[in-house]
């Protein structure tokens, strides 16, 4: 990726910032005070959501210092799973190398360069009883913090680090980082160092990763929002009034996310892409990714958060494709995380799944389905198609239980509707929503639940629902609910069979009486077994086939005609009628 088009994917430059003016003041507001000692909080912490623009953010208030001693320094936290403390090492030798001065201060009392030992100091330190390790690391942090504070006192001089996405030392699981720097962040506070501390942290791990209360009770709390809908036209109508008509502004508004999280405003007005090219198909070739790497940016774009367990990842995505992303200066790459460093590329992908992705597309496709049959209008072959393969796109549980909820709706209005075979092609579908999550016991509930909608409607679609479902029973072991389906079943069966005239059915009736024993066979029911089998020898005539066929057959015979298994497609059945019936059947 060209330097050019990796600006594109940063937080948004100062100078390109918009919006939040009333937080930079207060910020700014906020910094005298601590500059007049009327304020003893010296830290900072933006919170919000996954792409609301804390880190444009940061980068707008890291300018916005204005003393002419003051000293900045900005902090992009991408740690090293298996070096810990190397994180403390980076900030305290940044904190030497600001002043010779300052550095030669601290050679100067006799004090190593604490920075050289902190990867080392949990093997090497020999800790008293009476102390925990994070106590006597943040003791021997602050011996050396002591001493550099006293020389910024001397000079009336603050010092400003801005740390990045301060959640990702927890979600990486580096567990000892949390207690040593919110600990740091307290000490300063309390000590009244000439240090401002400046953290951004996502909104929904703050409180399960705030460690003792110290970032958020010693912390001047700063809370971003996403652009409101008239922010966001104010900002296009200034930059470019032609990007509105484009969809530019319904993509933030639906997005909840800032526009400047992604600096998508400056690549859409400095390029000639459309709203359409840009995200929906030219992604690829404009940020040169291979179609593997599409892939890995789709599957990524699946999930909610920013950092994913590799072994995860690599369940769709191979390693591969991971290191070549990491090269690329895209992705960070751990030994059990990975983290996109470009994490606005990764927005533009959740901006391409919401707008043209399985899910919004097979939402629209129901609702439509739901309109026509309004107008008595039965879904086509095709729909059904599309429908089917939209669904297979589609592994998120909440996702899956909305939609099944909305084909549950379209089942029933087709049963309603007489649709039969539309309403059972739908019942399948369903069922295998909850398949592919694995939630078979909900995939059997389904069918029973729909089956019981055919009864007395279509004895044959009901006792093909029942079987289904006491398929899946049994492969979740619920005997109970399995031999309930089966029963069911068997009585559809039953009822199908002497709903025929056998005189021009006999193979039709003698079909449904073979499945409704075999569901009596599959229960273990052998009295109902034996019931049916007599009834069903007495149906035929004593020289016929048929009658020699159920005289002669055994409950304990190891001949099972209803499968445990479902068709992975949906069946090709026609409306109900004798010839089809026929022909389905299987002797």
């Amino acid at each position: 990726m060209t330097s050019e088009k990796s600006d594109f994917l940063q937080p948004c430059q100062p100078d390109d910032f918009y919006g939040s003016r009333e937080i930079i003041n207060n910020f700014t507001e906020q910094i005298g005070k601590i500059k007049q000692q009327r304020d003893n909080i010296h830290s900072f912490l933006i919170i919000g959501d996954e792409g609301t623009g804390k880190s444009s953010l940061l980068s707008k208030l890291s300018t916005s210092i204005s003393g002419r001693s003051d000293l900045v320094h900005v902090v992009k936290l991408i740690p090293e799973e298996d070096e810990l403390l190397s994180f403390f090492k980076i900030w305290k030798n940044k904190i030497d190398e600001l002043s010779p001065d300052w550095r030669s201060l601290l050679e100067k009392v006799g004090k190593k360069k604490l920075g050289d030992d902190l990867p080392q100091l949990n093997q090497t330190l020999k800790i008293p009883s009476e102390k925990s390790y994070t106590d006597h690391y943040v003791d021997l942090f602050f011996d050396s913090l002591d001493k550099l504070n006293i020389k910024l006192q001397e000079t009336n001089t603050f010092l400003y680090f801005f740390f990045d996405n301060l959640q990702l030392f927890k979600l990486l699981d580096l567990q000892e980082f949390y207690p040593i720097f919110s600990r740091i962040v307290k000490g300063v506070n309390e000590r009244k160092y000439n240090f401002v501390i400046v953290a951004t942290f996502n909104e929904k791990y703050l409180y399960d990763f705030d460690y003792e209360k110290n970032l958020t009770n010693g912390a001047n709390i700063i809370r971003i929002e996403p652009l409101t809908a008239s922010e966001a036209e104010i900002y296009l109508r200034r930059k470019d009034p032609m990007l509105i008509n484009k969809g530019i502004l319904e993509l933030i508004t639906n997005s909840h996310r800032s526009f400047f999280d992604l600096n998508l405003g400056v690549a859409f007005i400095s390029s000639d892409l459309q709203i359409e090219d840009f995200v929906e198909r030219n992604i690829q070739s404009y940020f040169e990714l291979t179609d593997d790497e599409e892939a890995a940016f789709i599957e990524m774009a699946s999930y909610n958060e920013n950092v994913f367990l590799i072994e995860q990842l690599t369940a769709y995505v191979t390693h591969d494709t991971l290191k070549i992303l990491e090269e690329k200066g895209i992705l960070w790459l751990g030994s059990q995380y990975a983290r996109l460093v470009q994490d606005s590329l990764l927005t533009a992908m959740k901006f391409r799944l919401t707008l043209f992705g399985p899910l919004p597309t097979l939402m629209v496709q129901l609702d439509s389905i739901l309109n026509d049959l309004e107008n008595h209008i039965a879904p086509s072959d095709r729909v059904i198609e599309i429908i089917e393969n939209l669904t297979q796109k589609i592994r998120d549980r909440l996702a899956d239980f909305a939609i099944a909820a909305k084909l549950n709706k379209i089942t029933k209005i087709c049963i309603e509707k007489k649709m039969y075979q539309r309403a059972y092609d739908f019942a399948i579908i369903n069922a295998h929503q909850f398949e592919q999550i694995n939630e078979l016991e909900q995939a059997g509930g389904v069918c029973e639940s729909i089956a019981r909608e055919f009864e007395e409607k279509n004895y044959y679609f009901a006792a093909k629902l029942y079987v289904k479902s006491a398929n899946y029973y049994d492969a979740v072991e619920e005997e109970l609910k399995a031999k309930r389906s089966y029963s069911r079943a068997s009585d559809q069966f039953e009822k199908m069979a002497m709903s025929l005239p056998i005189e021009k059915n006999e193979y039709a009736v003698r079909g449904y009486l073979k499945w409704s024993l075999e569901c009596n066979r599959s229960m273990g029911d052998k009295e109902n077994f034996e019931r049916i089998r007599k009834k069903a020898a007495d149906l035929f005539n004593p020289e016929s086939i048929h009658h020699n066929y159920f005289k002669t057959m055994k409950f304990e015979q190891e001949e099972l005609i209803i499968e445990p298994t479902l068709e992975p497609k949906k069946e090709e059945i026609q409306e109900i009628s004798l010839e089809n019936i026929e022909k389905e059947l299987e002797f």
